[in-house]
């Protein structure tokens, strides 16, 4: 299969038969000069599965919507928090999931997680391999902006979240989660505590902006819990799983 960054945190799995993109934001091009999404992705035939994880625009872009309108073979996922605040009309091909919910079919087995901030994450199975999307769920500490109590009450809010997830998925092996140097020095603190309680096999980072050198410095301390991180230079880089 294929991994492709798209931006922020938008990221395309493409596997035989189907394709599933995550918290869909901006389109970027290709080499080729094409466009990801609009020229590429959306020209497939084949099937396509639409995640989003809440309704933060930099996480739910409405064109999404407008994609089942010419493509009939496309499923959305999304958050239950995007249907409870975002006005959404078009509601056969969408399916909601609220923590712990989940959807599956003869290709994909999703279960919904939950958050440090708005909406959710996902699970979800291909094939018995686990791809796990965090949307904004990480350790939003802020501990050199905030009071240690108030630090300590985001960092236990993550922690509690993590578990939950660690009780249901023993292994994951692809997790996209956020790697955001906004938090200060211990910006990788949330992505060092998952792959820590999770056996992760692959690493990709999300929410980093244009900082590709800080949070490619997280493949040390992913090679220590023998997880792979892959190191993103660019967006619209591509790799083979």
């Amino acid at each position: 299969m294929t991994v492709t960054y798209i931006f922020h945190s938008c990221y395309l799995l493409e596997f035989d038969g189907f394709s599933i993109v995550f918290d869909f934001y901006k389109d970027e091009k290709r080499d080729d000069g094409r466009f990801w999404i609009s020229d590429y992705l959306l020209e497939k035939p084949e099937d396509l599965y639409v995640f989003c994880t809440h309704s933060h625009p930099d996480h739910f872009n409405p064109e999404i919507l407008k994609w089942g309108l010419n493509k009939t073979n496309l499923k959305y996922i999304f958050s239950k928090e995007v249907m409870d605040s975002r006005e959404i009309l078009v509601y056969q091909n969408i399916v909601f999931l609220d923590k712990l919910e989940e959807y599956e079919d003869n290709r994909i087995k999703v279960k919904a997680f939950g958050s440090t901030d708005t909406g959710g994450s996902f699970v979800v199975n291909v094939s018995g391999k686990r791809f796990f999307h965090a949307g904004d769920l990480n350790n939003w500490h802020w501990n050199e902006e905030v009071p240690l109590l108030e630090s300590t009450g985001y960092e236990n809010s993550y922690l509690c979240q993590l578990e939950l997830l660690a009780e249901n998925v023993d292994q994951l092996y692809l997790a996209m989660f956020p790697v955001d140097p906004r938090l200060g020095r211990d910006y990788m603190r949330g992505a060092e505590q998952l792959v820590n309680r999770i056996s992760t096999d692959y690493f990709l980072p999300m929410h980093f902006g244009e900082n590709y050198e800080k949070v490619n410095a997280f493949s040390r301390y992913a090679r220590l819990q023998n997880c792979t991180y892959l190191n993103v230079y660019k967006k619209g880089q591509s790799f083979e799983l």
